[in-house]
């Protein structure tokens, strides 16, 4: 199989890197943390890698064995030439499941992988414990796509504006900013990574094609499916946890407030103040709490930290 282009691993991420050959694509992971321990499987979203967990998965392998992949397409997995659907997503990471022989699972996706782990926990419902779903989920009602993604969604000119942004690494860092609450207030390391990593994506062209696939995919299933998810993610009696950044402008809260009430009392919903699209990044310290002390049958009473609520609806 040939390889693309490769992205370099953090230095304090490599002694956790592997690699596992499936039937039809190299995945590259991250575990951490004892066999012994419960398995946490952390799913990253659109245009990103498993190295957006970076902050998180250290701390997280004290009470977890954390398995973080990149996607296939994305980072250093391959992927296919075809496209880049929900449906294949989901079945590439349940053959990665199979593989490293996962159970009792606590599944944890961001925005787009918080779609694909809900995929994955309506079709293997006997394998996930418990899903934390970040600035993300099934769309439950059909919607037309953001207009920031109209331009991106039109084959060749999607390809041109991605091209656009390699003009300069400062026009790349700066595409950045609405996925967060406050990108320069960022700590300073978190920023030199996220400029050098973002132009390395612009000039990934597995990634450049896998991102522009996935999205246009993404919009034909908000559109069109969104009725066929209703009806799987109301017989799913997976037990859910919401996060969500009162600053997200990438996702629209009431997409995740509208799952809240699909779920019918089987979710939580843990709103975070101060916060946009990336709390794994931005409020890692708080994920890892987050993470690491809920259960489903935690109660939003008991949601504090340091001696300050946090805001649950």
């Amino acid at each position: 199989m040939k390889r693309e282009p490769t992205m370099d691993i953090p230095v304090d991420l490599v002694p956790y890197a592997r690699r596992v050959a499936l039937r039809d694509v190299d995945i590259f992971y991250y575990a951490a943390g004892s066999t012994n321990l419960p398995p946490l499987l952390l799913l990253h979203g659109l245009g990103d890698e498993a190295d957006t967990w970076r902050s998180v998965i250290p701390p997280l392998s004290q009470m977890y064995r954390v398995i973080a992949p990149d996607l296939p397409g994305f980072g250093r997995s391959s992927g296919p030439k075809g496209g880049y659907s929900l449906t294949f997503f989901a079945r590439t990471m349940a053959e990665f499941i199979t593989t490293l022989q996962l159970q009792q699972i606590t599944l944890v996706g961001h925005s787009m992988g918080a779609m694909i782990a809900q995929r994955l926990s309506i079709g293997l419902p006997h394998l996930i414990q418990q899903q934390i779903l970040i600035s993300g989920c099934l769309p439950v009602k059909r919607r037309i796509p953001p207009r920031q993604w109209w331009s991106l969604l039109i084959p060749g000119l999607g390809e041109l504006v991605m091209a656009s942004m390699r003009r300069s690494q400062e026009l790349a860092f700066l595409s950045l900013q609405p996925f967060y609450y406050s990108l320069y207030d960022l700590p300073a390391r978190e920023r030199r990574f996220l400029r050098r990593r973002v132009w390395k994506r612009l000039h990934h062209p597995l990634q450049r094609r896998a991102t522009l696939s996935a999205l246009r995919w993404l919009a034909i299933d908000a559109f069109f499916r969104a009725e066929q998810y209703l009806d799987l993610v109301s017989e799913c009696q997976t037990p859910t946890v919401l996060i969500s950044g009162d600053h997200d402008v990438i996702v629209d809260g009431e997409l995740i407030e509208s799952m809240e009430v699909v779920l019918e009392g089987r979710a939580q919903y843990i709103y975070l103040s101060r916060c946009g699209h990336m709390p794994q990044q931005e409020q890692p310290d708080l994920i890892c709490e987050l993470i690491g002390g809920l259960s489903p049958a935690v109660s939003a009473v008991d949601l504090e930290l340091e001696g300050e609520p946090l805001d649950c609806v």
